[in-house]
């Protein structure tokens, strides 16, 4: 008789049908560094690397510290669709819209210190951030922050910017690939996997590189 599996976030996360933890990084500014140190770095990595001055501007959200300093020393990730609400903010500025997502291993979501987040995990100063299965299940609850989850599929959370927070930086062996807009950029990250001897799937999915018509009326 085969055991039951043990209850994880892990598996509540594949029952959803959800196959991706994402990572959103920036295609020039970001992704050479973290190809050559084979490291996703936190924002507190970052300004111990390079002061707070100057990890600005490697930073999606450099004034996040104000708000939430806990969460400085977290990977920031969404589930299934990348937060587009914050990566279009930063390419109406100077980072343009030159993504890249990392494709993390589903069982980051079940280490003890990863957090939730039903909306950004900044707002009200990380007092909405949870843990364990309870924790995840929120990013799911029938309304989120006037956010409802009409037309959605199970594996979509209910707010857009819904967060996972995996603690401290992660090695790229925690990457399951790299997800980028077109075929260009995918022959370059190849090259740029190669040059520094990193063994990682390049997976071109145009359709993770969208900005929702709402963003666009605005």
């Amino acid at each position: 008789m085969w055991p039951f599996r043990e209850a994880s976030v892990e598996t509540d996360a594949r029952r959803r049908g959800i196959t991706l933890l994402l990572h959103s990084t920036h295609l020039y500014k970001n992704l050479p560094a973290i190809l050559e140190s084979g490291v996703i770095d936190t924002a507190a990595g970052l300004i111990a690397r390079h002061g707070r001055e100057r990890a600005a501007r490697y930073l999606h959200d450099p004034n996040r510290y104000e708000k939430y300093a806990v969460g400085l020393d977290y990977v920031n990730c969404s589930l299934t669709l990348p937060n587009v609400e914050l990566l279009y903010r930063r390419s109406k500025g100077d980072w343009k819209a030159d993504w890249v997502h990392f494709a993390l291993e589903l069982a980051l979501l079940s280490r003890e210190t990863t957090r939730f987040c039903a909306m950004s995990a900044a707002h009200d100063r990380g007092r909405h951030v949870g843990s364990g299965r309870e924790g995840f299940r929120a990013m799911f609850t029938a309304e989120v922050e006037g956010a409802t989850r009409s037309d959605l599929a199970q594996s979509i959370p209910t707010h857009p910017q819904a967060e996972v927070l995996v603690q401290h930086a992660l090695p790229l062996e925690r990457a399951n690939s790299i997800i980028v807009a077109g075929e260009a950029t995918a022959r370059e990250i190849r090259r740029l996997c190669e040059l520094h001897q990193r063994v990682l799937e390049v997976e071109v999915r145009p359709q993770l590189f969208v900005w929702p018509e709402r963003m666009l009326q605005r």
